[in-house]
């Protein structure tokens, strides 16, 4: 049997003063960039390390699947998702699933990329109530004149989930991409400003948000700083950064670092709270070194995935 390099990976449960509402329903989320093929193959020398039998689609496909399927998520937020890989990805994907009715709603790229944003969602838990999809690309702003998009959904939770409430639960699920160039931070921040200004349009501050994706950013970098800024504080997002573990990785760029997030608002004005019962923690920088780069014949990206398991409070 071959190795498997996810082992030292662990859900890691939360300790909490929050008191979990009775019955309250909670779902398990993954956020997961995986490496469209189309931007493999343009970019083939950042791969030159690896067998090339690892990073044919067909190979990746397979590892992605079981990956997934092993996470068993109620919802999956995919970056870097090409688009005629999509509809097989769900059947796949749909056939392994327990019970799952997997349903998926997607954004493309900005001009001739095949790649974008999906996101993927059990209906039998969940009722698409609305979605946008994103541009952050504003010809009219100099710094926005990259093809990155987001993608934001807002979901109700159905009757089977044990609401004890007469008024529904709603939540926010958006993911997004941020450009990569590690010189262009000030597109970055462009990027963000512009991603939380649609975010205040699509539901105010009165729905908890989870926010996800591959921001491109360190967590001490500017466009961090300002999706986490407090200012006006009754006004704010007040996102937090889910803690995936010290001195972890996502993805191998100049060196190991962690360039994906999951985040969740924390706003007064917002009815429900999304309490966080557990975290998948990513690897350390030292199994990340000792395993090597990735794709590899167990692993079907070059990012790490990313998981919580949420209580709507």
């Amino acid at each position: 049997m071959e190795p498997r390099y996810d082992f030292k990976r662990k859900w890691v449960t939360m300790s909490s003063l929050d008191i979990p509402r009775q019955g309250a329903p909670s779902f398990k989320l993954v956020s997961y960039n995986i490496l469209a093929q189309d931007l493999l193959l343009e970019h083939i020398n950042l791969y030159l390390k690896i067998k090339q039998e690892w990073l044919t689609w067909r190979r990746r496909f397979e590892n992605l699947q079981r990956e997934i399927t092993k996470l068993d998520p109620d919802i999956i937020c995919l970056q870097e998702m090409q688009y005629d890989h999509l509809p097989l990805l769900v059947q796949g994907l749909q056939s392994r699933s327990n019970g799952k009715r997997l349903e998926y709603v997607y954004k493309k790229k900005t001009g001739h990329r095949t790649d974008g944003c999906a996101i993927i969602y059990d209906s039998f838990k969940f009722n698409l109530v609305e979605q946008r999809c994103v541009e952050l690309y504003d010809d009219r702003v100099t710094l926005l004149n990259r093809e990155n998009v987001a993608l934001l959904t807002k979901f109700r939770l159905k009757d089977n989930q044990k609401q004890t409430e007469e008024e529904p639960i709603e939540f926010i699920v958006a993911t997004t991409h941020l450009l990569y160039n590690p010189k262009r931070q000030d597109v970055r921040c462009a990027q963000v400003t512009k991603l939380l200004e649609e975010l205040q349009t699509f539901t105010g501050l009165t729905k908890p948000i989870i926010l996800t994706g591959d921001f491109n950013s360190e967590i001490d970098s500017s466009p961090i700083e300002v999706l986490l800024s407090t200012q006006h504080s009754q006004k704010s997002f007040n996102f937090e950064v889910l803690d995936t573990g010290e001195s972890t990785a996502s993805t191998l760029q100049h060196e190991w670092i962690t360039v994906d997030y999951i985040l969740r608002s924390n706003c007064a004005q917002s009815k429900h709270q999304l309490q966080v019962d557990s975290i998948y923690t990513l690897p350390s920088i030292s199994n990340c070194c000792e395993i090597g780069p990735i794709p590899n014949h167990y692993l079907g990206s070059d990012h790490y995935s990313l998981g919580a398991v949420f209580r709507v409070v």
